[in-house]
């Protein structure tokens, strides 16, 4: 099925510059030791995991048998509402992880001032690629139509994971400025809190987003790409 064919093209580059991305987000985390990199790293980790399993579920979905005579297409659907869920928790444990440190540096003065040297040419790196690579799940996922829930899923979860390289790089590129004896310098220590949240009021919408979508395919909700709707009545 021509179909699936594009959709597991995607998929599969996706899974190597995924894989690139998550080595070197892991590698940068361990030497500088920042949360806001952890939760971008992780978040490439799931995007890697998630594109494993949605080459299986697309390899899957459309075999028959007498049990499942339409497919099992509906395993898509659920996938990508389960990664959207998952990506919800982790950005909620995000922001309880850095809103402690931050608390424990304005209470108490515990703290270690970050190591943003590193960060600069990964992010620089990680921006291109994710922005680069949530395009191409676009482009994959027009050639049919936008019927692909998973390439979908995909080109949100790389987008967030590329407007998050976004805000740390920015973030890194300021603090790197910041003189030891600033009247900010309690961003040298609390940076990740504050680059962490507003990252995440800015990108929790979309697996919202993605839920509501799957939600309706599983619920079996009317068809709303009017292109499609078209094309179908005129089919029929």
């Amino acid at each position: 099925m021509n179909q699936k064919r594009i959709e597991q093209r995607g998929l599969w580059l996706g899974i190597l510059i995924n894989s690139i991305m998550a080595v070197s987000g892991i590698t940068v985390f361990l030497i500088t030791d920042i949360e806001a990199l952890f939760v971008d790293a992780y978040f490439t980790v799931i995007t890697l995991v998630s594109g494993i399993v949605s080459i299986i579920i697309s390899k899957v979905s459309s075999k028959k048998s007498q049990r499942f005579p339409d497919g099992l297409f509906v395993l898509e659907p659920i996938f990508s509402l389960c990664q959207s869920l998952l990506t919800i928790i982790l950005l909620s444990l995000s922001v309880i992880t850095v809103s402690v440190k931050a608390y424990r540096y304005f209470a108490f003065g515990e703290g270690q001032m970050m190591n943003v040297g590193p960060v600069l040419p990964y992010e620089m790196v990680m921006v291109c690629l994710s922005f680069m690579l949530s395009w191409f799940y676009a482009r994959q996922n027009k050639k049919i139509n936008n019927s692909s829930t998973m390439l979908l899923t995909e080109t949100k979860g790389t987008l967030i994971d590329g407007i998050m390289s976004s805000g740390i790089g920015l973030a890194a590129l300021l603090i790197f400025f910041i003189p030891v004896n600033s009247p900010l310098h309690f961003l040298l220590y609390t940076g990740d809190f504050f680059v962490t949240v507003t990252l995440i009021a800015f990108t929790i919408k979309m697996p919202f987003q993605v839920i509501k979508l799957a939600f309706i395919e599983i619920s079996g909700g009317v068809l709303q790409n009017k292109q499609v709707q078209q094309k179908v009545e005129h089919v029929v």
